[in-house]
């Protein structure tokens, strides 16, 4: 039975006319955005008590009650709305059943997911100790980045390998995108 409390991600802000978010409302307050998926990368800390702040722009399409979990590639730590990670345990538990050696996966992930967090009145999460071990170590500074359906929390440190990384395996992006099309 579906949980009508719970949000679709994807439906959070949109409006039945959407021409409507393109103008201010009648009281001069900006109008919701559609929801544009997870966007953009913040630094943040995780303060000596493990709490780290979620970015303002991240909240609202989070919502109140949250998965942490890990992300989909095992290597960082991710927050998910709801329905997001059902959807990734689900997607985990179809690939056991076609092949069971995939189980521990959907075990590890089940053993690292936490689905009932939530934000603080100051938008801080207490980050489960066990994830935040496992997959961030003992590091404080973080980079938080959108990525579309979660969030992914890695440490600020190997954000700036990313970065670099990415710069070195694509220095001309306009020509690798004109090869990559059909």
């Amino acid at each position: 039975m579906a949980d009508d409390s719970i949000q679709d991600p994807a439906s959070v802000g949109k409006d039945e006319n959407p021409e409507q978010n393109a103008i201010n409302t009648p009281d001069g307050n900006k109008p919701k955005l559609p929801f544009l998926g997870f966007v953009g990368s913040y630094l943040h800390n995780i303060d000596a008590k493990g709490r780290m702040i979620i970015p303002a722009a991240f909240r609202d399409a989070l919502g109140e009650r949250f998965a942490v979990a890990p992300s989909p590639d095992f290597k960082a730590v991710a927050l998910y709305p709801i329905a997001d990670w059902i959807a990734k345990r689900d997607e985990l538990v179809a690939a056991v059943r076609k092949k069971p050696v995939a189980q521990p996966v959907l075990d590890m992930f089940t053993k690292y997911s936490y689905t009932d967090c939530e934000a603080d009145a100051q938008g801080r999460l207490l980050l489960p100790q066990r994830i935040r071990a496992w997959r961030l170590g003992d590091v404080r500074d973080v980079e938080v980045n959108g990525t579309y359906n979660h969030i992914r929390i890695i440490p600020a440190a190997a954000g700036k390998e990313q970065d670099r990384t990415f710069d070195e395996v694509y220095p001309d992006m306009l020509e690798f995108l004109t090869s990559i099309q059909d």
